[in-house]
């Protein structure tokens, strides 16, 4: 199968560096969750890592080595080289969180200086960190909370939580008596300003039942991160099967939730997404992080049970334009050889795996958030 014509509608990205940042990044720096100097020289040996080596090589016409590769990009003019390797992604639209201080490119930046259509996703934690210190009680900062996302909402693309780094996908609901001791434990032992940063259970989740609230009453979708990530991520919190109180809730019916990343839990996600009319999985950062069979293995169990329209691929890229590129290149790779397989087993016709490839590559995201740039150039094939 040949995908390259179906642009991809990333919905899981994060913000570009600044020129000036792209050229001081050691290129393996990139490819680290764990970026702690003590882990970054096992970098070099991860099959991610020296995969993408030779993609980028036969991408910037140099040797294989990351002394070549290091000297040829950083020959290109970043913004150049940022609009051509986007092109040859075939990326569509761009869903990304703000970018924080003046090292990343803001939204706005993204949107104008790339080849896409890019679009703010709302990290719920983060805007509940810069109002706490502005209320003197739970109830007052929620109500404050629930203001601010109904007069954000029609001026975003999604919601995003990171709760999983920070309590767990556990969510459960706490009484009045609860939060209110919560927040005043919390007022008497702030974190420094600088890292301003609230990890109360009983808050974050009373957080997260008044924005899934706002999401389901506006229609906005509801990113979880889910699975593996950054080195501050608990994974033993981050299992999906976690939010079956959230999934289960009469007053939530209608609410579309996408569970991100998912590996390890990548069949958990694929049950949840079976059983439950508004969840959807993604299979970003375990593609293109992982080996080929690891990959292969991981979209493989995705589909086991969820159907096909509820499967999405992102980059879940960071920061240079070179990680969107080697994400797109093995998110097609990956999703041609399964749809192959698929016909193999008997499970998909060659006509069905054609339909299934525009699914999960652009048109479940273009519903699902509402938005379109331009439809695939290959005709979307109606099968009922």
């Amino acid at each position: 199968m040949h995908l390259t014509s179906i642009p991809i509608y990333d919905h899981h990205a994060y913000s570009l560096f600044t020129e000036e940042r792209w050229r001081q990044e050691p290129l393996e720096r990139l490819f680290a969750l764990n970026q702690s100097p003590e882990m970054l020289p096992w970098v070099r040996d991860s099959l991610f890592f020296r995969r993408s080596l030779r993609d980028l090589a036969e991408f910037f016409g140099c040797e294989p080595s990351l002394e070549a590769l290091e000297q040829a990009r950083l020959k290109h003019s970043y913004l150049e080289l940022a609009r051509w390797l986007f092109a040859e992604a075939n990326i569509s639209h761009l869903l990304i969180e703000d970018g924080q201080g003046n090292q990343l490119w803001t939204v706005e930046q993204c949107d104008a200086h790339l080849p896409v259509v890019a679009r703010r996703v709302l990290q719920l934690e983060a805007t509940l960190d810069r109002m706490l210190d502005h209320h003197d009680s739970a109830t007052r900062l929620l109500s404050a909370f629930e203001a601010r996302l109904r007069e954000l909402a029609p001026t975003v693309a999604a919601f995003k939580s990171l709760v999983a780094y920070r309590s767990g996908l556990d969510i459960v609901r706490h009484n009045l008596v609860e939060l209110e001791r919560a927040y005043s434990e919390w007022r008497r032992n702030p974190m420094p300003a600088q890292s301003l940063r609230i990890h109360s259970k009983p808050l974050l989740d009373a957080m997260l039942w008044v924005a899934l609230e706002v999401a389901s009453e506006t229609g906005k979708v509801v990113q979880f991160h889910t699975g593996y990530g950054l080195s501050s991520l608990d994974i033993r919190l981050a299992n999906p099967l976690g939010l079956r109180t959230i999934l289960e809730a009469p007053e939530l019916q209608g609410l579309k939730i996408v569970l991100l990343n998912s590996y390890p839990y990548v069949r958990e996600a694929g049950l949840l997404a079976s059983r439950y009319p508004g969840v959807y999985l993604d299979l970003g950062l375990t593609i293109p992080s992982g080996s080929v069979h690891a990959m292969r293995t991981a979209l493989h169990e995705a589909i086991h049970l969820a159907p096909i329209s509820k499967v999405l691929l992102s980059t879940s890229a960071r920061h240079s334009p070179e990680m969107f590129w080697i994400a797109t290149r093995w998110g097609r790779r990956i999703l041609a050889q399964v749809l192959e397989q698929t016909v193999y087993n008997g499970d998909l016709t060659t006509e069905e795996t054609d339909w299934a490839a525009q699914r999960i590559l652009h048109l479940n995201a273009a519903e699902l958030y509402g938005t379109w740039a331009h439809p695939p150039t290959e005709p979307v094939v109606s099968l009922f």
